[in-house]
């Protein structure tokens, strides 16, 4: 997972502009017609898509533009509209779920809900304000069609470009979008995500992120620190509780994707995952996800014995008390006696952890397959780059 360079959270992402042009003719049989034209003004990234809508301004299907020469297909109504729509500035787009109603930003056409994982069709994702210009869009070419005469109308979309960020009533075709928290590229497909939250699915193949946030930075970061004097004790404790978030993460998915009992729900949601030797059994048993497989049985011990010393560093100020002698077996320590970690031993758990890691993403993701379409485009595109050399 790349990280992206961050604009400011919840920062409005202004549009860049342009002009609509309808151009209107009447048939000698008196039917009404109309060609659609776009004059861009913007110097930056933009892209444009398109969807058929109703011509109440409802969307029903998206557009293959294609390319020069290469029919459209078909809408699936007669009688729909032709919506062009906009990217924002930075040639992404807002999307809303049609069943979390929750935003984010990501390229044209999603197919996987972020938050919720709901899958729909890219068209049922445009967002709250996109739908807004649809209907105003449709709106404007019916009257177009029902009143005005044969000659060109026009949209001017540089006037809702000059109006974002600013106080006071907005133009009829207003829409902007607005940057989220975490923008990351996804590791699988190359989709641009930019999310609330650090966690989430890819919106294009429906990879979740965890894993490459834990292995691409929190790991580093945790080393880096190792590394630069920062106390081993303290680390172990993070890199556990890094651990233990992303087991949290998976154990909430797994939760309200695969039908489960109340009380196992329970146990997946409302519960810690402290103790590992029974978060392997748990997964192991209930969703045949092997937390140690490829771990040594000495790196096992050690991160289980690890996992016990987080409780102790963290609440005990790593003085060794009777829970931690009961819980952990270990002979090396006596009651009341202050422990340290050495660099070594942190770094060894870090290595043992992203081994876990990816122990349970492939598990969960075996149980819920990201999209293979997506993936399979990005590995044949990054093939051929390969073969063009640097």
């Amino acid at each position: 997972m790349r990280d992206e360079a961050v604009s400011s959270e919840f920062e409005e992402i202004g549009h860049p502009g342009g002009k609509i042009t309808f151009h209107l003719t009447t048939s000698p049989d008196g039917r009404r017609q109309y060609q659609i034209g776009f004059e861009g003004s913007f110097s930056g990234p933009m892209k444009m898509i398109a969807v058929y809508a109703l011509q109440q301004g409802v969307p029903v299907a998206t557009i293959q533009l294609g390319g020069i020469g290469q029919p459209w297909n078909r809408p699936p109504v007669p009688g729909c509209f032709a919506v062009f729509i906009a990217s924002d500035s930075e040639g992404e787009f807002g999307h809303n779920c049609p069943r979390c109603r929750q935003y984010w930003r990501s390229g044209p056409w999603p197919n996987v809900c972020p938050y919720c994982a709901t899958l729909a069709e890219g068209h049922d994702f445009l967002s709250d304000a996109q739908r807004r210009f649809v209907r105003e869009y449709c709106e404007r070419l019916r009257t177009a069609l029902d009143s005005e005469p044969d000659g060109d109308v026009v949209i001017d979309l540089d006037a809702v470009a000059n109006a974002v960020g600013k106080e006071g009533d907005k133009p009829p075709f207003y829409v902007s979008e607005k940057s989220q928290q975490h923008k990351f590229t996804c590791v699988a497909c190359g989709e641009f995500n930019d999310i609330l939250g650090r966690f989430g699915y890819c919106s294009s193949c429906g990879t979740r992120n965890d894993l490459a946030l834990f292995r691409d930075l929190i790991v580093p970061a945790i080393r880096d620190r190792i590394n630069t004097g920062s106390p081993p004790e303290d680390c172990v404790r993070d890199a556990v509780a890094a651990f233990d978030s992303l087991l949290g993460q998976y154990g909430k998915e797994l939760a309200e994707h695969v039908p489960l009992t109340e009380r196992r729900k329970a146990r997946l949601t409302k519960f810690t995952y402290h103790n590992a030797r029974e978060v392997a059994e748990t997964l192991l048993t209930w969703f045949d996800i092997n937390l140690r497989s490829n771990v040594a049985e000495d790196d096992w011990e050690f991160v289980v014995r690890m996992f016990l010393r987080r409780h102790v560093y963290e609440h005990n100020l790593g003085e060794v008390d009777q829970k931690y002698l009961d819980d952990s077996g270990d002979t090396t320590v006596v009651l009341k006696q202050h422990i340290r970690e050495s660099k070594e031993s942190a770094h060894r758990l870090l290595g043992t952890l992203l081994k876990m890691a990816r122990n349970v993403h492939d598990g969960f993701h075996e149980l819920l397959p990201p999209i293979a379409e997506p993936i399979r485009k990005f590995e044949e595109e990054r093939a051929r780059l390969a073969k063009l050399g640097p």
